[in-house]
């Protein structure tokens, strides 16, 4: 976890399996998920510990939130520079994508109707190789 050298953070040892977790995963993990996956190997695991944690993380840039349908959040370990995510609708994974498209889109904007962004969030959904290849055998991208 070189990237805490970048942030310093101090990584008790359930800090360190939540954030193991997490960049593990590479999915959207509710609080309760992440509990789920962690109570059989740390079983005096307490919910307010998962909650904190994941705020801590979120606060101090390690990762990403979003609210579910269901209101609840959603916690993604995503420690790059500004970027959107790509969201497989079948097995949840998240890959990065860079902002470039965005950044002629912001410039058009402004060109053609003055309209200036100072702020967006993107989801894109879809489904990611492993997952299309299990849909449409044969498929490549």
């Amino acid at each position: 976890m070189t990237v805490f050298a970048e942030r310093p953070l101090y990584l008790t040892a359930t800090r360190r399996r939540i954030t193991a977790l997490l960049e593990q995963e590479q999915r959207y993990l509710t609080a309760a998920a992440v509990m789920t996956k962690l109570k059989a190997s740390i079983p005096t695991l307490a919910k307010s510990t998962v909650y904190r944690t994941l705020e801590r993380l979120e606060s101090s840039g390690f990762v990403t939130s979003r609210t579910e349908a269901d209101g609840e959040t959603s916690y993604v370990w995503c420690h790059s520079a500004h970027h959107h995510h790509a969201i497989c609708r079948t097995c949840g994974r998240v890959t990065d994508v860079d902002c470039e498209a965005i950044d002629a889109l912001k410039q058009r904007l402004l060109d053609e109707a003055g309209f200036v962004v100072d702020g967006h969030a993107i989801e894109l959904l879809g489904y990611c190789a492993q997952c299309r290849e299990k849909r449409e055998p044969g498929s490549r991208k």
